[in-house]
């Protein structure tokens, strides 16, 4: 988690700085009136797309599997692999392609039960937005979304990442009601999924002393439950917030005058065996407290997107769930590619 939110950072930090390269007017090939000459000006001038040549964007034209990971690995500002790791048996070390498909799978953007890439297939529009979702760190979340009802009747495999690229408006359908998911992606149609998913994590979230003025979206805590190893308490889980969000925007709310709670401190729940003894909200002190503790274990939960620690004394266990830096990051982002950029941090206690 806390990768894939400092890349996102370095990637802000990467794209602010680069100088703009060519502009679609410089390209014969696009009219000043096509549907997506603004989306290709914005990505050739944010160096995530380069011509076929100095005067032709290449409109009209497929976008090869290589070409498509180069592009994300440029959105996403990923350091690239140097190493000879061959995860593929079709990238060979020397091909031009081959550090950014590296880059790519390390940093979760490829799927893992494949030992082909097939660089030089055109992308298909679900292998596009399957691999952005991944990219954005969101494959628990797209299990997760699996069998969720989606507009478009032709997809049957990857609804959930279709579901999730859809929903963040990084992808739309056809005025036929469908999403044509093997449909060959354009070049086009790759720099404007790009430029909407650029431009949201270019927008910044915005810290507020009160909600006062504005619609306040908020996720409830779970209540602990005995039949869990490990009581469930995450602060603002991430399957709950994403189906808040969505909701929230298809209520026809303005995004803009919405406000995101999330929560501060932590949930201490004290249990024996399988009983629970209690359970209470704690300060975010208080959890610094549990953390310096010796003998306390940590984890990070990627399905909720928040940690916890267990610390054990006697014959009882104590397990807090809070959110640290990194949560928080990730939620907030969230909050943004679907864009809301205002929020407010809540104490538990």
């Amino acid at each position: 988690m806390k990768q894939r939110v400092l890349a996102c950072l370095l990637a802000a930090a990467l794209l602010l700085t680069l100088s703009p390269a060519v502009s679609a007017a410089a390209y014969a090939d696009v009219p000043a009136d096509h549907w997506a000459a603004a989306e290709i000006d914005a990505a050739t001038s944010a160096g995530l797309f380069e011509g076929v040549s100095e005067d032709a964007f290449g409109l009209g034209r497929t976008i090869n599997r290589a070409q498509f990971v180069t592009a994300l690995c440029r959105l996403f500002g990923w350091e690239m692999e140097s190493g000879e790791a061959h995860t593929f048996t079709d990238c060979p070390s020397d091909a031009w392609y081959y550090a950014a498909v590296e880059t790519a799978y390390q940093n979760g953007a490829l799927p893992t039960y494949s030992t082909t890439f097939r660089p030089y297939d055109a992308i298909t529009r679900e292998e596009m937005a399957s691999m952005l979702v991944r990219a954005l760190g969101y494959s628990t979340l797209a299990g997760q979304l699996s069998e969720e009802e989606l507009p478009y009747g032709d997809v049957t495999s990857n609804r959930g990442y279709i579901a999730i690229a859809s929903d963040l408006g990084i992808f739309s359908g056809y005025d036929d009601g469908t999403f044509r998911p093997r449909g060959l992606a354009t070049r086009e149609q790759a720099a404007a999924v790009m430029v909407r998913l650029y431009t949201r994590l270019q927008s910044e979230s915005i810290s507020l002393s009160s909600t006062g003025g504005y619609t306040v979206l908020s996720v409830e805590t779970p209540e602990p439950s005995a039949e869990t190893a490990v009581p469930a308490t995450p602060l603002d889980p991430l399957p709950e917030l994403y189906a808040a969000l969505k909701s929230c925007r298809d209520s026809g709310a303005d995004l803009g005058q919405v406000v995101v709670v999330l929560k501060e401190g932590g949930v201490a729940t004290t249990t024996r065996g399988s009983s629970i003894l209690s359970s209470e909200a704690i300060s975010q002190s208080e959890v610094e407290g549990y953390l310096r503790r010796s003998g306390v274990e940590t984890y990070t939960h990627s399905q909720y997107a928040c940690d916890y620690l267990t610390y054990t004394s006697g014959n009882t266990q104590t397990t807090v769930w809070y959110q640290s830096e990194e949560n928080v990051a990730e939620k907030l982002e969230l909050c943004r590619l679907f864009g809301v950029t205002h929020y407010c941090m809540e104490p538990l206690a």
